[in-house]
């Protein structure tokens, strides 16, 4: 297999929605909550709506490609996406989710908000945001040993730069920018909730 082949394959597997619904069962089984209702809220608006979505504007020409590689076509796949995970947030309320469960949600739509704003002005890595968040949000809830999962950063870095998708600096941007806004969010979800 080719470099370039297995670079394609890590980028598909590490992509922010496949991400947020590995990371949300994790969290669901960590809360001892794994209820269909729970499940289906978390794997419906935080991977299957956003997906859907970007298949979608794919399908009608919208977006080039489905990894919505152009910076200038991604307003439209972010701002359904964060409707999708406002909506799975108001229904984790609803439905009386644990805390940390609901602000995983709003950390997603807070941070897609985030990177829709910087995407304006610069290319800012995706896939390692997509790492970065549920990783900080796992630590909150799991403990320090959760940080193991930063780990992924370097295989998803690495193949964001083998694909010449990202520079060095957008992926430690989106890492850290990420990591940042996701602990100030759930000072204030977990306050607030």
């Amino acid at each position: 297999m080719s470099s370039l082949r297995f670079a394609s394959i890590v980028t598909h597997v590490s992509n922010p929605a496949v991400v947020a619904a590995v990371a949300s069962l994790v969290l669901l089984h960590a809360q001892d909550v794994v209820t269909p209702s729970f499940v289906g809220v978390s794997l419906g608006f935080g991977t299957v709506v956003p997906l859907g979505i970007i298949y979608l504007l794919s399908k009608r020409g919208l977006i080039s490609n489905f990894l919505v590689s152009e910076k200038e076509e991604r307003a439209k796949p972010f701002t359904g996406a964060v409707l999708s995970y406002l909506a799975g947030s108001l229904l984790f309320l609803l439905l009386g989710a644990p805390k940390i469960v609901t602000a995983l949600m709003l950390c997603y739509a807070g941070n897609t908000i985030v990177m829709m704003l910087i995407t304006l002005r610069w290319k800012i890595s995706v896939h390692a945001s997509g790492i970065a968040g549920p990783t900080t949000v796992l630590i909150e809830s799991l403990g320090a040993w959760a940080g193991i999962f930063f780990a992924l950063l370097i295989p998803v870095g690495w193949a964001r730069m083998r694909l010449k998708a990202h520079t060095s600096m957008q992926i430690l941007a989106g890492a850290l920018v990420t990591i940042a806004a996701t602990w100030l969010q759930l000072r204030i979800y977990l306050a607030i909730l």
